[in-house]
């Protein structure tokens, strides 16, 4: 793998109109909990509602030979139960543990055609498995989610672009895990809509008119992207709360270290163009209440 291209990802790491969600109403809204996982990794609780987003536990230090699930790993962070699995995309450091992850705990898992091939791969049962292309809708009972067309963040190269084999041979490598789309999610539960963007670019027009009363913004390599924090807190509208993501190292573990230059900068991005949103830089796996 040429160096530069891990550099990258360490740094990083449709149709017509449609309508957009209204605001809830505040006093319809119940809490619900936000835990940081790690690199785009995050864990929702709403009530009986568990919802997780790119699930990494395992982080392996060596990308050099095959890669797998690390099961103490998982069985250390991972919920007994969950009810949804969503992928942002396919490359190692959002999917590799997603598939085993939807196994111990019985969560549909949705994602890309990619996604769904490693999901099927991995053993996930094909009733599931829920592959998507953008723009849909996903309704169960207590939530939904929509699943929102974006763009990966802007790597000088190229290579981890495309798609995963359409029948994967497990383990794989570092480099069969192509991206094979990328989607930002608009989640919709006990009153709040919580809008995941897992990596620092994005479609626009797709965003603009969400109302998202808690916006969680991948931060690296967003300098890549023409005036990206202040466009994004336009387009949604200026929302409440904010929450740092994919920011950390996703090889090693899971450090929390004061704020470096990058994330500072962030906070006062967020803060002049939207002086009344509360930014916060989580730390790992601790439970945030959001009212």
């Amino acid at each position: 793998m040429r160096p530069s291209l891990l550099a990258l990802l360490l740094a990083a790491c449709h149709g017509g109109p449609r309508s957009h969600p209204a605001d809830p109403p505040a006093d319809a809204r119940a809490p619900i909990v936000l835990t940081y996982l790690g690199v785009a990794g995050w864990q929702l609780d709403a009530g009986p509602t568990t919802i997780l987003v790119d699930p990494f536990y395992s982080r392996p230090a060596d990308l050099d030979g095959p890669l797998a699930p690390d099961p103490a790993a998982i069985a250390a962070r991972a919920p007994a139960r969950a009810d949804l699995i969503v992928v942002g995309h396919s490359h190692v450091d959002h999917v590799l543990d997603a598939p085993a992850v939807a196994n111990a705990t019985g969560a549909l898992l949705v994602g890309s055609d990619s996604t769904a091939r490693l999901a099927r791969a991995s053993g996930v049962p094909a009733d599931r498995v829920l592959a998507i292309r953008g723009g849909e809708d996903i309704a169960r009972d207590g939530w939904s989610v929509r699943v929102v067309p974006s763009l990966h963040s802007k790597l000088d190269d190229d290579s981890l672009g495309g798609e995963i084999a359409a029948d994967p041979k497990l383990p794989m490598r570092f480099g069969d895990y192509a991206e094979g789309g990328t989607f930002a999610y608009l989640v919709e539960v006990a009153g709040h809509q919580v809008l995941f963007l897992g990596t620092a670019n994005f479609i626009e027009p797709e965003l603009t008119g969400l109302r998202p009363d808690v916006a969680v913004i991948a931060t690296g390599l967003r300098e890549r992207v023409d005036d990206y924090t202040c466009r994004l807190m336009t387009a949604l509208g200026r929302p409440p709360r904010v929450y740092a993501n994919h920011f950390d190292d996703w090889r090693g573990p899971p450090v929390d270290a004061p704020l470096d230059e990058d994330l500072q900068a962030f906070v006062a991005e967020v803060k002049r163009c939207a002086p009344d949103t509360q930014v916060v830089v989580p730390r790992h796996f601790a439970p945030m209440q959001v009212p």
